[in-house]
């Protein structure tokens, strides 16, 4: 037996009390500020890294600790003991948080086995559709085709029908990793062979070539719910691509798109329309049909004297709620047109009401100050 003198504890700046959980944090926090990589060419850092790794690999181990502890040292540690990296095999508590630290510098991890073959699920997908203002307001059911990825029927979505049609890739031996020497330890690394599958075709399947999906349109129906609005997303489960290994389906998710109307557009569930009038039916007033949808009209009552810009809310004849509550209003903005041209008979009826106003018109004339003086009198 080699008794060593390190404190391990002291090292890791934890106390003799520390829970396993606390001297695992402790290490990675440690491992990582001296990690090598992070280091380059610190002599003293690198030192400094193996001594952290040294003392976690007593501590780290429920069986060795209790033996440091009560004896203060671990048979084959210490000086001209075994290394504190031979279980880099990975078989020993040090290789959980030594995964960590890989992943923090590298972004990758091993895998499971179990993980590489477990079944996958497919994409989903993203198509858009277009509808008019009225399917919008009152729902539809409209046809569209996708093209999307199905599991092969021949292998599953294995890309070899017989299992003997797959071997173990000869590169990694089936692990999907292979392993590499940087610094002082090894790492792991995806398979540039099979991509990390751990698996190779011998003979694909002669459907899909090996892919495990084939090619394929679908026509669909989809149903517009009422209400919806532009650039509402509809998710349609089990419509996207086919998985991988028995795994389900993706989504089909859809985007709405609402066309132009010639007068009537979306606002949030309002429907907003706008209405041209003559200045005659904005001064003396008259009732309008407004035609909506499936032959419906609304009648509109114009209030004599009604000015331009002006605005009338038909309450609940707009688009309903998709969650609920009342529907939206029909929102009429009025637009007065003055003509550009009028006949002689217009223009000599509209002399006569501009005197009986007092209105200077261009045949009359009139300056500034006698229109000020008019308005002030």
């Amino acid at each position: 037996m080699v008794v060593t003198q390190k404190d391990y504890y002291a090292i890791l700046g934890v106390s003799r009390t520390a829970t396993q959980e606390e001297i695992k944090k402790a290490y990675r926090r440690l491992a990582l500020k001296y990690h090598p990589d992070k280091n380059p060419g610190d002599a003293e850092a690198e030192e400094r890294f193996k001594e952290v790794n040294e003392a976690y690999h007593v501590l780290g181990d429920p069986a060795k600790r209790a033996q440091y502890d009560r004896f203060g040292s671990i048979d084959g540690m210490g000086q001209g003991g075994g290394s504190p990296f031979d279980d880099f095999g990975f078989s020993s508590p040090f290789a959980d948080v030594f995964e960590e630290v890989f992943q923090e510098f590298f972004g990758g991890g091993r895998r499971r086995e179990s993980e590489r073959y477990a079944p996958k699920r497919g994409e989903n997908l993203y198509y858009s559709v277009e509808i008019s203002v009225e399917e919008s307001v009152k729902g539809a059911a409209v046809k569209t085709t996708i093209e999307r990825k199905d599991t092969c029927p021949e292998c599953r979505g294995l890309g070899a029908v017989n299992p003997q049609d797959m071997v173990r890739c000869p590169t990694c031996g089936g692990s999907g990793r292979i392993k590499q020497t940087r610094g002082f330890f090894s790492v792991s690394q995806t398979c540039p062979h099979c991509y990390g599958q751990g698996m190779l075709l011998k003979t694909p399947c002669k459907r899909c070539g090996g892919e495990g999906r084939v090619d394929s349109k679908r026509t669909l129906t989809i149903k517009i719910p009422p209400g919806v609005e532009d650039g509402t997303r509809l998710r349609i489960q089990g419509e996207g691509n086919g998985g991988l290994n028995g795994g389900p389906r993706g989504d089909l998710f859809v985007d709405i798109k609402i066309k132009e109307h010639p007068y009537l557009h979306r606002r949030g569930k309002d429907l907003v329309c706008q209405l041209p009038i003559s200045y005659v039916e904005a001064i003396l007033g008259t009732k309008l049909k407004v035609p909506l949808f499936d032959d419906e009209e609304v009648e509109v009552d114009i209030s004599p004297g009604t000015q331009p810009g002006e605005t009338l809310i038909i309450r609940g004849k707009g688009a309903p709620s998709l969650n609920g509550g009342r529907n939206g209003d029909l929102v009429i903005n009025l637009m007065v047109e003055i003509p550009k041209k009028i006949s002689q008979k217009e223009r000599e009826l509209l002399e006569e009401l501009a005197k009986v106003r007092g209105e200077r018109t261009k045949e009359s004339g009139g300056g500034i100050l006698s229109r000020v003086k008019n308005l002030l009198s």
